[in-house]
Formats: C-alpha cells, structure tokens, sequence
C-alpha cells in the first residue's frame, strides 16, 4: 500500500462525507471528525480488499471496480450511515442513495471536463478528479441546493427521492457497461456525454414538472381560502350601495319637498353626510388580484379584532411579476401577520403596495423603535423570532428565499409618522 492509495481513498472519503453530511443532515452528537475518516476506512478496506485491479487509473471513479464490491461497499456505508446521523430508516436509504448518486454525477462529471480538455494524463484523474469535485460541492452548498434537498429527502418526498434513485441506477449502469473502466470510458466519450447529458435533462424536466404541480396546489389552496373572503367583500359593497340607492331616493324626495335652496341645501348635507364608500374598500377594489383582495381584506379584519387599524393603498399591479399569485399571498401574510402581532391596540398599521420604476414595491409601516441595519439583518435570519417556543423564526427567512430566488429585493427602513416611530419591511419584485 502507497502513499498515493492512502491519499486517493482519503479524498474518496471526504467526498463521500461531505455527500452524505449535506444530504442526511446532523449526526446524533458523535464527533464529526471521524465520520470521514471512517468513510475513508471503507473506501481503502473496498480497495485493498475487494479489488481486482493493481493499477491506480482503475479506481478513478470509485473505490471499487466490480458490482459485487460496489454492493458491499454500498451496504458499508448505508450501515454507517444509519449508525451516525439520526434519521428514519427510509430517510437513511433514500439519503445514502442520494449520497452516492451525488458522489456518482460529480465524479463523472469531472473526469468528463478534463477529457474534453484533453487532460488525459493518468495524474489529473487520479488527483485533480478528486479535488474538482470537492470543489463543485462547496459551489452546490454555497447556492442552496443541497439543504433543498435535505429538506425534500426528510419530507419524504417522492419525486425528489426518485429522481436520486433513477440517478444513482443510470450513473451505475453506466459504469457496469464499461466494467468500471476509465479508459473504455474516454474510448466511448460521446457516449458518456450523452449518458450524463440526458439523465441531466431529464432530471431537470421531472423537477420543473414537479415544481409546476406544487405551484398549482398552491394556488388551489389559496383561491379556496381566500376567494370567500372576497364575496364577503363584495356583499359588503353591495350592502353599501344599498344603502346608497336609499339615501338618493331621500335626497331627490327632500329636494323636491324644499320650500327654497337653503333648506334643499340643508338636507342633502344631512342626509349625505354618511353616503360615501369605506377608503379601505376602495383600495381593495382597485387590486387586480381577487385572491389577494380577500387575503388583504381578511388581514384587515383580523387586526380589527385586536382593536389595529389597517390603512391599505394600492397604486400598482401584483400579477404578470416574477412571483407567482401564490408567493404574493405568502409574502403578504408573511409581513402583515408579522406587524399585527406586534401592534398594540390602537395602533395604526400602513399597508402599501406601490409602482416604482425597478417594479412592484410592497412595504408594511407598523409602530416600533428605530432599528439599526445589522438588527434588520439579523431578522431575516433562519431561525430569528421574539418568541421562545420552537417552530418560530422562519417567516421573514421564506420571505427573503422567495423574494431573492425570484430576483426582487427586501426593503427595511425607519421612518416618523405623525411623530410616531414606525419600521417599514418590504419586499421589491420586477
């Protein structure tokens, strides 16, 4: 055994760590610092010990080199996996075939980018193949989207968990069709290109799929939740313009029954004095989303209830932006059950949506201490709240993830109203 073997099964292992760390999530307390050297263990104990091959070029890919090592290996790691990170035991499956499915498509990827750079030498396999993955993997960590996996994965689910099995199968099966050989792999490159290629595409459309479906439940959910609360919004009006007809029939009876314009004059100012539609309606009136009317009309009379008042404009359009109707309705429940629930009664909240020249600027104004940058930072945090009892902290963190995925931009501020301090949080979306 060389140096070299101790050092290719070293980075073997890391890799493999890292996969398995960032897609099943915290250990159970054990020290984490010997998880890789127990996962590099494994990968020079498969080796040494399972190999068939004495060259070094034969174990570019994986520490294994035939189906039935890589079986054991499998079972190695799934067993320590199960031992280290507490999870269930189908999370524990579906995240170590995640793992080795991210290990597989890294790898090969890797070697497939320096055979298409015509970096052919034993050396950049053995070596540089193993440290560019380390390398993609921290880019991967540092966009988000293996904590959008871990999530999926411990949600349980099914798509994401098939995809990672259709993965690691196909990556597998590629590697089986070339008895894990790396130079029949270069023999065939077009081939593994378009192996990697497709498995890449169709990945990609089995999860737009998905992501289209949710958005979909999504805004079923919503019209089903809200869109009552805009008939009740309307027969509120309807009420009104009820009342108004009546109140026109009593002015024309009043005029016509006047001896002279002073007393005509008189009666119509006491009879029109009530006749007139609520501010709050009419900006609602003026929202060219129904779902978001009735989610603004129902935050309304919530804080009512907690003696808040709401004071609503509306001078721009939420629909044909970058988020969807249903991130609006997050986004705008988000912020304004956040400002009611720290409004005391009597308080005065400012809810405006506004049209500027970068978008759509919706902001919500509700009574507090000026802030500094670094506090309004710190409350758009994971895990941020007031509140002691778990499960709190992740309101103004959706908002952040929803609004910056879709290219938009938070906005914070202190502002004086009336001599009042008040913050204003708010988000801007082209």
């Amino acid at each position: 055994m060389t140096v070299s073997i101790l050092i290719q099964s070293a980075l073997d292992g890391l890799l493999l760590y890292l996969c398995s760390l960032a897609l099943l999530g915290q250990s159970r307390g054990k020290p984490d610092r010997l998880l890789p050297v127990l996962f590099a263990g494994i990968c020079l104990l498969s080796r040494l010990g399972l190999g068939d091959h004495d060259t070094e070029i034969a174990y570019a890919v994986f520490p294994v080199d035939h189906i039935v090592a890589f079986l054991f290996f499998f079972l190695g790691v799934l067993l320590l996996n199960s031992l280290w990170f507490q999870k269930s035991e189908g999370h524990t499956l579906f995240g170590t075939i995640a793992a080795f499915a991210l290990y597989l498509l890294l790898r090969e990827l890797c070697l497939l980018i320096l055979a298409l750079c015509s970096l052919t030498e034993p050396v950049w396999f053995l070596y540089v193949g193993r440290v560019l993955p380390l390398c993609l993997w921290l880019a991967l960590w540092g966009t988000g989207v293996l904590g959008w996996m871990k999530d999926r994965l411990a949600d349980g689910d099914t798509v994401i968990c098939m995809v990672c099995s259709n993965t690691a199968l196909l990556l597998l099966l590629h590697l089986l069709l070339f008895r894990f050989d790396v130079s029949a792999m270069l023999r065939w490159l077009p081939a593994t290109v378009g192996v990697v290629g497709l498995l890449a595409v169709c990945d990609g459309i089995v999860l737009l799929l998905r992501q289209y479906r949710i958005q979909e439940q999504r805004r079923t959910a919503t019209l089903e939740q809200y869109l009552p609360l805009v008939e009740e919004l309307i027969e509120q009006v309807r009420a009104r313009q009820h009342d108004f007809n009546n109140q026109m029939m009593a002015v024309a009876a009043a005029v016509s029954t006047a001896h002279d314009l002073q007393e005509a004059q008189e009666a119509m100012t006491s009879l029109l004095q009530n006749v007139r539609l609520d501010g709050a309606d009419k900006e609602l009136l003026k929202c060219d989303s129904k779902v978001i009317s009735g989610l603004l009309f129902g935050k309304m009379k919530q804080a009512e209830l907690k003696q808040v008042r709401v004071e609503m404009t509306i001078a721009g359009a939420f629909l044909r932006r970058s988020l969807s109707e249903a991130d609006w309705v997050e986004v705008i429940a988000i912020l304004l059950d956040n400002a009611i629930e720290a409004a005391a009664p009597g308080d005065v909240l400012y809810a405006r949506a506004e049209e500027e020249a970068d978008g759509l600027r919706f902001s919500v104004l509700n009574p507090h201490p000026a802030l500094s940058n670094m506090e309004f930072i710190q409350m758009f945090r994971r895990g941020w709240s007031t509140k002691r009892e778990a499960g709190h902290g992740y309101g103004l963190y959706n908002v952040r993830q929803i609004v910056e995925r879709h290219g938009g931009k938070i906005i914070t501020g202190n502002d004086q109203l009336n001599g009042i301090a008040y913050i204003t949080i708010g988000v801007l979306v082209s």
